[in-house]
């Protein structure tokens, strides 16, 4: 007889919240449990301490590139000064605002393809072992090949515009999100299993309750790397095979030496990359019951 769903997940859910709340590993308290403990006053002064040193190096950064592109010591012709590339913003804005959208575009649309197909064929490979023994070998030797080298294939095959760039960026964003699913779905506690199949529990159920919770850390890992993965993507094969984004804006930018265009798109292409691993990371941060687990999962 089957178990019911339902106290399944009232079982697992209990489990995952004994897990987060006492120690992750070697009998230590978790960070959380830290934090709880300590007073408002030091979590406030904790959070500080971690945000202001790296304002004060952005801030003491500009102030060194303002004096020095005044002074002469930082040319022109390498970098303008900050004031020049505020005043691109201000005057050029439609101009990056189109082309950082049509980036944008690329980056996320290959973004959330590449990773979909990636945690669904984990999941299938997991599921199949004549799959995985066929398919994984070579999944892994694309840890070898740098996927952008293909760019220019891809172009000619697939011809200019988006096709060729929303491919681009999923098939890299692709790799190390499957790569880290496989080893997630992989890292699931065998007594869990155990407990679920003396309950009679079905494999889409171990899946949703056991496996897909101890992917998530290693997901979150992956999705971090791809988050940047993704605009260089982008960007590198918009200098190929468009004539809109902020790489095609680089390139002509560069050619006609207009320097304070070209970094205020390198500026806004930081900007935006930076955008979506915050995105991500705060997606990581509201799911902290399932993602919170060994410090070794990026390593």
């Amino acid at each position: 007889m089957k178990i019911a769903p339902r106290f399944l997940f009232c079982l697992m859910t209990q489990v995952q919240s004994t897990m987060t709340d006492v120690a992750v590993d070697n009998g230590k308290p978790s960070s959380k449990a830290i934090l709880a403990n300590l007073p408002a006053g030091t979590v406030a002064l904790t959070a500080l301490s971690t945000v202001l040193p790296p304002v004060l190096f952005v801030v003491v950064l500009l102030v060194l590139w303002s004096v020095g592109s005044a002074r002469g010591i930082v040319p022109f012709y390498i970098i303008p000064g900050p004031q020049q590339i505020a005043a691109e913003f201000v005057n050029n804005s439609t101009v990056l605002l189109k082309h950082a959208s049509r980036t944008s575009l690329e980056a996320l649309s290959g973004f959330a393809i590449g990773n979909v197909v990636a945690v669904v064929m984990a999941v299938l490979l997991t599921w199949s072992r004549p799959l995985k023994e066929t398919i994984y070998p070579y999944a892994l030797l694309t840890r070898a090949v740098p996927i952008i080298v293909f760019t220019p294939v891809i172009v000619v095959l697939l011809g200019r515009g988006l096709p060729p760039i929303i491919f681009t960026v999923a098939l890299t964003v692709y790799f190390p999100t499957f790569l880290n699913m496989m080893r997630g779905l992989r890292s699931a506690d065998a007594e869990y299993h155990e407990t679920l199949h003396t309950l009679s529990a079905t494999r889409v159920q171990r899946l949703w309750l056991v496996d897909l919770p101890s992917s998530m850390p290693y997901l979150f890992a992956a999705l971090k790397i791809s988050a940047s993965g993704a605009f260089i993507s982008a960007l590198v094969t918009e200098w190929i095979g468009s004539n809109l984004g902020l790489g095609y804006l680089v390139v002509v930018s560069g050619q006609y030496f207009k320097l304070a265009t070209l970094w205020a798109a390198i500026f806004t292409a930081s900007f935006l990359t930076l955008a979506l691993l915050g995105v991500v990371t705060l997606v990581e941060k509201l799911l902290g019951r399932w993602t919170a687990a060994a410090e070794d999962v990026g390593n």
